[in-house]
Formats: C-alpha cells, sequence, structure tokens
C-alpha cells in the first residue's frame, strides 16, 4: 500500500491565514510525498469537497527542481514557497532562483506568489516582512473579487 512520508500544508493559507482576519480559506492545499509512486508520473492530484491535495513522487531537491522546470506549469513552483517544504529538501535561495521564470508566468490568481518569490530574494532567505507579507496579501485580494470587495 502506498503511504505518505511527509505531508505539508501549501497554499495561500501557509502566509495568510494566522496573519490577516480577513483571509477566506477558500480550500486547503495539501502536499504529500509518498513512499512508492506509479511509474511514468511524478504527481497525482485529488480534491476532495474543501481539500487540494496533490501526491508527490519521493524526489531530491533536483528531481523536484527538473520536474517543475519542464513542467510548462508555473503553479508547480509555488509548493519552493513553503518554508517547511523547503527546509525538508534542503533548498536555498539560490535554488529558488533557478525558478525564477515560472514566477514570471504565473497566472493572474497567483500573480500573488510572485511577490513572495521576489521577496524571498531580496531578503536572501525564506521570510517576509509584515510590509512584504501585506503587499502579497493585497495582490492576493487584488485578484479575487468575487471574495473581497473592491474598497471604495
Amino acid at each position: 500500500m502506498i503511504k505518505p512520508i511527509k505531508k505539508f500544508t501549501i497554499g495561500s493559507s501557509v502566509f495568510f491565514k494566522d496573519y490577516f482576519t480577513e483571509y477566506v480559506e477558500k480550500d486547503q492545499d495539501e502536499l504529500q510525498i509518498m513512499d512508492t509512486f506509479l511509474p511514468k508520473t511524478n504527481v497525482l492530484n485529488l480534491k476532495d469537497g474543501k481539500k487540494d491535495v496533490f501526491f508527490w513522487r519521493n524526489m531530491d531537491k533536483e528531481g523536484f527542481i527538473t520536474d517543475t522546470l519542464s513542467s510548462n506549469l508555473p503553479m508547480r513552483a509555488g509548493k519552493f514557497l513553503v518554508k517547511e517544504f523547503t527546509d525538508y529538501l534542503g533548498f536555498t535561495i539560490d535554488d529558488l532562483k533557478r525558478l525564477g521564470p515560472m514566477f514570471e508566468r504565473m497566472d493572474e490568481r497567483h500573480t500573488y506568489e510572485k511577490i513572495i518569490y521576489e521577496s524571498y530574494v531580496q531578503n536572501g532567505d525564506f521570510y517576509l516582512t509584515d510590509e512584504q507579507r501585506l503587499r502579497a496579501f493585497n495582490e492576493y485580494k487584488k485578484r479575487r473579487p468575487e471574495i473581497y470587495k473592491k474598497e471604495s
């Protein structure tokens, strides 16, 4: 039976849930690294109600970087903004910089991730200042007018 080795909370809640009372959690994103995996694929996604689970093959950091860059799916880069995940991989800011082209191509609803990426690079480490977090959150809200009404 396939079992998870490690689970990580990923997505916007990591950056905003404990910091902004007005944050609305649309769903819960989770990454699970599995002990064994299907051949010829590195990731599977399962949506279960308000939970979105991404099952990943157990790879080293180079495997994750290569998979992300070759996927042509910018949203795969977001997990590298989660400090718990980067610590697990031994991921560095120099590793993150290699994924810069992915953050440049984020879809409109995930441009907040580009702000977080740029902040980490500017800071030289995986943390946000209060000002950087607020800037990312304002971008997050701006791209979700159906949840956050435009302030007059």
